[in-house]
């Protein structure tokens, strides 16, 4: 068994027909993961621990500390290339796929590739390949659009999109923006005729930014939180649905 840092890497190894187990909460983001007593616990049951890396989970340190070196560290990030310069690699397909063929070598050194997990990699070449055709039809409408985001983690999809960024409303996970700030993003997001305003829940920060702007507020998952009713091939064709869908 293999344990996760996040509910889209347990999707990808779930997809391989590989044993996974999620050290994500359920009710927590991937950046905002503290660790407890069963994160660890369930690593030390692991094979090894795939995780991102680079500092996205913050916990990593404290956790290859609590293991002792009993269950490895595996970081997806040390295996990427060209070096992403986003941490959210899932939103970016090329960096999904390059993710998916690493677990299935790390899977491979660990004696666990049999026929299952080729004929799984097969239909997961499908579904990238039918991820890639969404991405291009939705550039056709997308491209030159401008948006804002209450935390803008879109930058990997939406830069395939050919969509613009006005960054984020709110960088800083704790802390709201003052009105200045606030105000100061508006102003530019009305000088170039912004789009939409990107948001993962109906916070009253985007809805008041979506209403003073007179455009779309679009609920646009970021997959940073798990899912349980939905794996990651699903919920990114609603994202890219949901962008297209604006305009």
């Amino acid at each position: 068994m293999y344990a996760a840092t996040l509910g889209v890497l347990a999707d990808w190894v779930r997809a391989l027909e590989l044993p996974v187990a999620l050290l994500q909460p359920r009710s927590a983001d991937a950046h905002e993961t503290p660790l407890t007593v069963r994160i660890v616990r369930t690593a030390l049951q692991a094979r090894a621990v795939i995780a991102v890396g680079g500092g996205l989970e913050g916990y990593l340190p404290a956790l290859r500390r609590a293991l002792q070196g009993k269950t490895p560290i595996r970081t997806l990030l040390d295996h990427l290339r060209p070096t992403p310069d986003d941490l959210h690699i899932w939103l970016d397909l090329g960096y999904a796929r390059q993710s998916c063929e690493q677990i299935l070598r790390w899977a491979a050194q660990d004696g666990l590739l049999g026929i299952a997990q080729r004929q799984a990699w097969r239909r997961t070449q499908l579904l990238f390949r039918q991820l890639e055709v969404a991405v291009r039809e939705a550039r056709r409408t997308l491209q030159g659009k401008a948006y804002i985001a209450v935390h803008d983690a879109y930058r990997p999809l939406t830069q395939r999109l050919g969509m613009r960024s006005l960054g984020s409303l709110q960088p800083d996970h704790e802390r709201p923006p003052s009105l200045h700030a606030f105000r100061r993003a508006l102003a530019r997001a009305r000088q170039v005729r912004v789009a939409m305003v990107l948001c993962a829940d109906e916070s009253p920060l985007g809805t008041t930014a979506a209403r003073l702007l007179r455009v779309p507020l679009v609920l646009a998952d970021t997959l940073e939180m798990p899912d349980p009713t939905r794996d990651y091939f699903t919920r990114l064709a609603r994202l890219i649905a949901a962008l297209r869908q604006a305009v």
